[in-house]
């Protein structure tokens, strides 16, 4: 944490403006993946835009779309509500469609994700989760607490990052993410209120979520921003990463999936069950 605490210069979300080019032999420049790997080291945050072909998008998002309505209604869908006064958020947890011929090489496999995060992972990052949240429309005031993806003791370097794809166009205006660029970079499980100690913990303390005291802190030099991501694009995310769900007032679902990226020699114990049949996709 800076000493004066003077605002930060850098509070916007990174886009790199991928080429036709370049989305369509899923490849990128040296040079995008120059920017790519600044925004990721200094944000903790970058956008790859263009990255992927739109009527794939647009594919998953009417199937999807349609799913959510009948899983919003089902008693057995997981809701990501984490809030900070009990409200629903409507954020639950809905993954891609499973079926080889829906799941789309630049999306299971994007090149131009790949070769940024195996940049700063090394060769052959796994993946070892994959799933998706959506933000149904018309919900308002409710938010998730501020948190990073993280219920362990994790190590103070990048050792994983998620790949999220948002299949519409994405603003405040129907819940982007609250991002709080930078806190990547020096924090540890014990910023979390429900860091593991040896002693029971009950009430605030147990919540999953930073804790309140270091977003005060934090939010007189470098406040959250949300920002807005066109659809087409991947946004790569470093997990140490704070940010919040956020509710969405539009009448429609906002979904995003979301994909795990882990160096070849880290021992996660999750596995992806997949399709025989979807192999060749993502080996």
């Amino acid at each position: 944490m800076p000493s004066a605490k003077m605002p930060l210069q850098f509070q916007t979300l990174t886009t790199v403006p991928l080429s036709d080019k370049e989305r369509i032999s899923q490849t990128i420049t040296p040079e995008n993946v120059a920017i790519a790997l600044a925004a990721l080291h200094r944000d903790g945050i970058v956008c790859l835009s263009n990255a992927v072909d739109v009527t794939h998008i647009e594919t998953l998002n009417t199937i999807l779309s349609n799913e959510a309505e009948i899983m919003a209604k089902l008693s057995t869908t997981h809701f990501n509500d984490n809030s900070t006064d009990g409200r629903p958020t409507g954020n639950m947890s809905q993954g891609p469609p499973l079926k080889p011929e829906l799941m789309y090489r630049d999306i299971w496999a994007n090149g131009p994700a790949t070769k940024v995060i195996s940049s700063i992972l090394g060769p052959s990052p796994h993946v070892n989760y994959v799933n998706g949240n959506t933000a149904l429309g018309g919900f308002n005031g409710a938010r998730q607490n501020v948190h990073a993806d993280l219920s362990f003791n994790h190590g103070l370097f990048p050792f994983a990052f998620v790949t999220n794809y948002y299949l519409v166009d994405t603003s405040p205006a129907n819940g982007s993410t609250e991002l709080w660029l930078g806190t990547h970079r020096d924090t540890s499980f014990a910023d979390h209120k429900n860091c593991q100690t040896d002693e029971p913990i009950t009430g605030e303390e147990a919540k999953f979520g930073i804790r309140n005291e270091l977003l005060e802190a934090r939010r007189e030099y470098a406040p959250p921003i949300q920002a807005s991501v066109p659809k087409g694009s991947v946004v790569i995310r470093d997990l140490r990463l704070w940010h919040a769900g956020l509710c969405n007032p539009s009448p429609d679902p906002r979904i995003m999936l979301a994909f795990v990226h882990t160096p070849w020699w880290y021992q996660c114990p999750a596995k992806v069950v997949l399709p025989e049949a979807a192999r060749e996709v993502v080996e």
